[in-house]
């Protein structure tokens, strides 16, 4: 009888032995799993703030290799403000991005943003280009043309204080009969301001905080906004001139260049558009799997035409 228990106590040990690895494994597998929160990536600067490549998309790319920049990978434009050339898709996964054949691409949403030079509603055109490896043939994506909003962009992620990156003083004299802003103790404070710009006003009191519309510019330290609303004189105004602001409008002309086929877990476009109804922000939504190098060609977009925005700014991340 003693012999039996001892052998049975014998028994019970690699079953416990196992039980013990199930349970490691178990907590090891619980460890490594996806987390069940929503994934979050940062924004990425795709595209460096600059005015437009070129009057127009073929103008930046002949691809029938004629002349100039054409359709493959080494023909590419890298004298482009988009980080020196094209925008590396890189790959979120690990010990992957030696494997021929992985798509390094997955659905990314873009954001876009420009300096009002012409009152509102500023527009420009753009086309996302894509090659799916280093010699691989461009491959035109989609097409379409942005409308500003009025969210202002507070800051650029590339530097500079997107509120007045081109003018911003303190202490300027405002002249209320004559809607006057005046620096005459900063020689050329307000040197580049021209009529139609944009600039935020803001002031201690005596006249509403606003982003107005430059009327007149009599110098390069003296213009007038119009349409300001305001109650008296101040000798500390602070006016910022351009603002830029985000895309609230995005529309996609040729969406049949890439596939416009739902896939298989969604019913949003390969290529698609979520555009804001309250001049917030729009976001442009592509299905990158297969494609590994991207470029936003921005066109129209030269500031000194009517209607036209300057200084685009393009930013994107993993949906």
């Amino acid at each position: 009888m003693k012999r039996l228990k001892r052998i049975g106590r014998i028994a019970v040990i690699p079953l416990v032995i196992l039980v013990l690895v199930i349970g490691c494994v178990f907590i090891v597998k619980i460890a490594f799993a996806e987390p069940l929160d929503t994934y979050h990536s940062e924004w990425q600067l795709v595209r460096e703030t600059a005015d437009e490549d070129g009057a127009s998309f073929s103008a930046v790319y002949d691809l029938t290799g004629v002349s100039g920049h054409n359709g493959n990978f080494a023909g590419k434009d890298s004298n482009s403000v988009a980080n020196g050339g094209p925008f590396h898709i890189s790959s979120r996964g690990i010990g992957t991005d030696s494997l021929e054949g992985y798509s390094s691409g997955t659905k990314w949403m873009f954001v876009f943003c420009g300096k009002n030079y012409n009152n509102v509603d500023d527009t420009f055109s753009f086309n996302l280009v894509g090659w799916s490896k280093t010699n691989g043939m461009l491959q035109n994506i989609c097409e379409g043309d942005c409308v500003l909003g009025t969210q202002a962009v507070v800051i650029y992620p590339d530097g500079g204080d997107a509120l007045g990156e081109l003018i911003s003083e303190t202490g300027v004299t405002y002249t209320h009969n004559t809607k006057t802003f005046t620096d005459t103790s900063d020689t050329g404070a307000f040197d580049g301001a021209v009529a139609g710009m944009l600039a935020r006003v803001t002031s201690d009191g005596g006249f509403t905080d606003a982003i107005t519309q430059i009327t007149t510019v009599t110098d390069a330290n003296i213009f007038i906004c119009s349409g300001l609303s305001s109650t008296a004189d101040k000798t500390n105004a602070t006016v910022q001139v351009n603002p830029a602001f985000w895309v609230d409008t995005i529309n996609v002309d040729e969406i049949t260049k890439w596939s416009s086929v739902p896939d298989a877990n969604s019913s949003m476009l390969n290529v698609g558009v979520i555009n804001s109804g309250d001049n917030e922000v729009a976001c442009l939504i592509v299905d990158l799997a297969g494609i590994e190098w991207i470029q936003f060609v921005i066109y129209e977009a030269d500031a000194a035409t009517s209607e036209e925005s300057g200084d685009i700014t393009v930013y994107g991340r993993p949906r």
